[in-house]
């Protein structure tokens, strides 16, 4: 059997991973329409710095989870946030944050949480990394897929997608299955809508080593949502005396200042991250955006007709829009078990 997943992020990594273990004899194909694996799964290097600009961490969601990640993968640079994340208000009140949440584990690698992507990929996993799917046609035996410059990328008896919704949305309606299965799956990824996110990453000359690793909002009403010290997670993420620090913005700030210049948005985040850490941070030597348009989802699709068509048609779906939230730990979760289904359909023993 050949299997074709779109996109590299994690649940489609974990798809590709677990069938390498339950099922070896399949033929998994990634593809992938950025230059890296992982998705919001991103770490970025400049200047001496290693940051996060996406997911920040990782939490097991279980004992399995937490042999996987700490036995079954490689983990010798598998890092455990030791500072707290604390929680902050509209009037930049902080607070210290959740007891019980801070006394999880909070998992990053050394080498920056794309670490995580590498790892998983299995070694067997044929990769097209770059490439765009512009169309898929249904044949008599299975699939046929084209790239957006009109080229044939591969041919397969089973699909799995993982793009955000509104992306698998667009790709199906650009492509030749049999129309009421494609309006079924499209009617039932309507519901996964998502919001904006705008990560800003901001370098500082001096040193600032607060009491916690990040702050988080909790009351949805500051232009910040996150904002984490990287050499918190180790020290080596930042030049020696300097700080760098993370702030992801809230879903209306994102759309405010989506189109905005690099220098009145670093200006911007500056003053705010400023006023909220009531550190005299002063003026960033350098910054970077990376602005995620489906950062988190709003929602979930419709499982019972996602998983409709799957043993007939070997149509295939996983990703944030079918957990309903946008963690590291449940799109492995959910990969896996779309992994194990597909084997299951197979006739693979798991």
């Amino acid at each position: 059997m050949r299997l074709v997943v779109v996109g590299a992020g994690l649940s489609g990594l974990a798809v590709a991973h677990t069938l390498h273990s339950i099922a070896p004899q399949m033929a998994v194909h990634c593809v992938e329409k950025s230059r890296g694996l992982g998705g919001r799964v991103a770490t970025r290097r400049h200047e001496g710095a290693t940051f996060d600009h996406g997911a920040q961490f990782f939490r097991p969601l279980d004992a399995d989870q937490m042999h996987f990640f700490t036995q079954t993968l490689p983990h010798d640079t598998l890092i455990d946030i030791a500072k707290p994340v604390y929680a902050f208000d509209a009037q930049n009140r902080i607070t210290i944050g959740d007891s019980a949440q801070n006394n999880e584990p909070k998992f990053v690698y050394r080498d920056g949480l794309n670490t995580l992507a590498k790892l998983i990929r299995p070694a067997s996993m044929t990769l097209s990394l770059q490439t765009r799917i512009q169309r898929i046609e249904a044949t008599t035996t299975g699939y046929t897929i084209y790239s957006d410059q009109g080229v044939r990328i591969d041919s397969a008896d089973a699909l799995v997608f993982t793009p955000p919704a509104p992306q698998t949305i667009e790709l199906l309606h650009a492509s030749t299955i049999t129309e009421s299965v494609k309006n079924d799956l499209i009617k039932g990824l309507a519901p996964a809508t998502y919001r904006p996110c705008l990560s800003v990453s901001l370098l500082y000359a001096g040193f600032f080593d607060p009491a916690y690793y990040a702050l988080v909002n909790n009351d949805r009403a500051h232009p910040i949502s996150w904002l984490a010290v990287e050499h918190a997670k180790h020290a080596a993420r930042v030049p020696e005396g300097h700080t760098l620090l993370t702030a992801q913005l809230a879903p209306q700030a994102s759309r405010d200042l989506w189109e905005v210049d690099e220098a009145t948005l670093y200006e911007t985040v500056a003053a705010w991250a400023q006023t909220l850490t009531g550190h005299p941070l002063g003026a960033p030597l350098w910054g970077d955006r990376q602005g995620w348009r489906y950062a988190l989802p709003d929602g979930r699709a419709d499982a019972t007709t996602m998983q409709s068509y799957e043993q007939s048609h070997g149509l295939y779906f996983a990703g944030d829009a079918h957990t309903g939230l946008g963690r590291i730990q449940l799109a492995i979760q959910n990969g896996a078990a779309v992994a194990q289904r597909i084997a299951a359909h197979a006739g693979a023993r798991i």
